[in-house]
């Protein structure tokens, strides 16, 4: 027979499991310095351990109890900061003080809504439990939002790998919780403490996969990484040939629209301006031309040499030309230092029946010799 476990007892095996996690993120720190990622969530462990610690000496004295609630609040939002981090944005926002401002400000002002004693301790215990509640529900739900981006690569978007949602599904696993507790005091007008022993108890189960789920969001964004690079044209940073088609069959469809792009003149680029200005030039046809594309949720790629092309879904046919046309315009106004340059185009689209673009990339191939042909610097359909 299980015995039911004592809180003292529970609340010491999260001290041991958070103080672990807080110092492998803490090594972490220390062994990759300019992953700071790291040491927030180091923080938000090791302040946890210190919280459940401080709970032990805490009762009777209001404002002790006060401030170890908000601190449990900011090891959640320690946790919101690193993410941000991680993703290269700004770590702290100024709403994330207001979780942890709630927690302080509850407990001191819960009691004064109850009559006698007894109910003071219920209502104290179910708006710290409602309090704490909110910013784990708010670390949870920004762990599943958009993951990291990698900035600088035209067409990229954001994505939440397995790690985080692993972290995410655990944060808002302790909320089943959080609700036992609020109806256990409710409901049983209880003197004890639920608050300290039901999700104390789910720490056994949650804060292990929390944690596990953090160590993991590096690791896949790193193995993402190294995926991405071999599918992207390590000049430009658009997809490469075998990229595109990779990317591209998620939009093959009749209807859909192939875009040929092709630079006018490169090679005298190259021999009067040196190949590093060439270079300079696909890199910045590159981003607007990739940047003009992905706005429409196309897929764009360089099939090598000064040979661009793009694929627009089919529900965005009729935007096609004028993409082109705006594509083109910027093409013509870009100058940062450069000799001027232009670019032609064919456009085609997939037919009923044809299951992959290589039909539909000779047509605009052939549109785009014929604007070759017609004095360059021209679109044809």
């Amino acid at each position: 027979m299980f015995h039911t476990p004592d809180t003292e007892t529970v609340r010491l095996c999260s001290i041991l499991s958070s103080a672990a996690f807080g110092l492998v993120f803490a090594l972490l720190f220390l062994d990759r310095r300019g992953e700071r990622y790291y040491l927030h969530w180091s923080a938000s462990a090791l302040i946890y351990s210190a919280v459940l610690i401080g709970f032990g000496f805490a009762r009777g004295h209001a404002l002790l109890m006060s401030t170890l609630l908000a601190a449990l609040a900011g090891t959640n939002m320690l946790i919101v900061s690193g993410l941000r981090a991680f993703d290269g944005k700004p770590s702290f926002r100024w709403w994330m003080t207001l979780p942890v401002a709630a927690c302080f400000v509850v407990h001191l002002v819960a009691p004064m809504a109850a009559r006698d004693p007894k109910h003071a301790f219920i209502a104290t215990q179910i708006g710290d439990t409602l309090s704490v509640a909110l910013s784990m529900l708010i670390a949870g739900v920004i762990c599943l939002r958009g993951g990291s981006q990698d900035a600088g690569t035209p067409g990229a978007r954001p994505w939440v790998n397995r790690g985080r949602r692993l972290a995410g599904f655990a944060m808002l696993g302790y909320l089943p919780c959080y609700a036992i507790t609020v109806a256990g005091y409710l409901w049983t007008n209880s003197a004890l403490n639920l608050l300290a022993l039901i999700p104390t108890m789910s720490d056994q189960l949650l804060l292990g996969i929390l944690n596990l789920g953090l160590l993991a969001i590096p690791a896949e964004h790193a193995q993402q990484r190294l995926s991405d690079a071999a599918l992207r044209d390590p000049l430009t940073g658009v997809w490469n040939r075998a990229g595109f088609e990779s990317q591209s069959m998620r939009l093959i469809a009749p209807g859909a629209t192939v875009l040929a792009i092709d630079l006018d003149h490169f090679k005298q680029i190259n021999d009067r301006h040196g190949h590093l200005m060439g270079d300079d030039v696909l890199v910045a046809l590159a981003r607007l031309a990739g940047s003009e594309v992905a706005s429409l949720d196309g897929e764009f790629g360089r099939l090598g040499g000064d040979e661009f092309i793009a694929l627009l879904p089919k529900q965005r046919t009729p935007d096609a030309e004028t993409c082109a046309r705006q594509i083109q315009d910027a093409c013509r106004r870009y100058a940062d230092g450069m000799p001027e340059w232009t670019i032609s185009m064919g456009i085609s689209q997939i037919h009923p029946g044809e299951r992959d673009l290589r039909a539909a990339l000779q047509r605009a191939d052939r549109a785009l010799y014929r604007a070759k042909v017609d004095g360059r610097d021209k679109v044809i359909a």
